[in-house]
């Protein structure tokens, strides 16, 4: 496996790309909406919390590994600038829509650490795989 170099690290002033940072985003948002029209295709409910966690933890991991695997250096990052822009949007509509008996103020800080740590985990292991081409 290699290793970024030392002048590449996670702490390193490398310039943040946002179009990797919008794509992740849409990446994430795009694999959400697929996984959870699947899952509610094959009948489960996606106002269940534990089925919702369960869509948005993969969408998000999965966003974030795109974007580890396809972004040039190392940028764990844009994953995870991507995935609290994703968690934004997605903790809005969630507090919207669904709200899980609960209000904005409730759903909108744990799914903004969750997607967002979700996202940089993805981003992280997207790196490894990177780092093994």
């Amino acid at each position: 496996m290699t290793r970024p170099d030392a002048n590449e690290d996670i702490y390193s002033a490398k310039r943040i790309e946002w179009r990797w940072v919008l794509v992740g985003a849409l990446v994430v948002l795009g694999s959400g909406s697929l996984l959870g029209s699947s899952a509610a295709a094959l009948g489960y409910d996606l106002t269940h919390f534990g089925v919702f966690f369960l869509v948005t933890t993969v969408a998000f991991v999965l966003g974030g590994g795109v974007i580890g695997w396809l972004s040039p250096g190392y940028t764990p990052w844009e994953a995870g600038l991507a995935s609290l822009l994703a968690a934004g949007w997605t903790a809005f509509l969630v507090a919207k829509l669904l709200s899980f008996e609960s209000g904005f103020v409730w759903t909108v800080p744990p799914g903004l650490l969750w997607g967002t740590l979700c996202g940089l985990g993805g981003g992280r292991l997207g790196e490894l795989v990177q780092g093994d081409r």
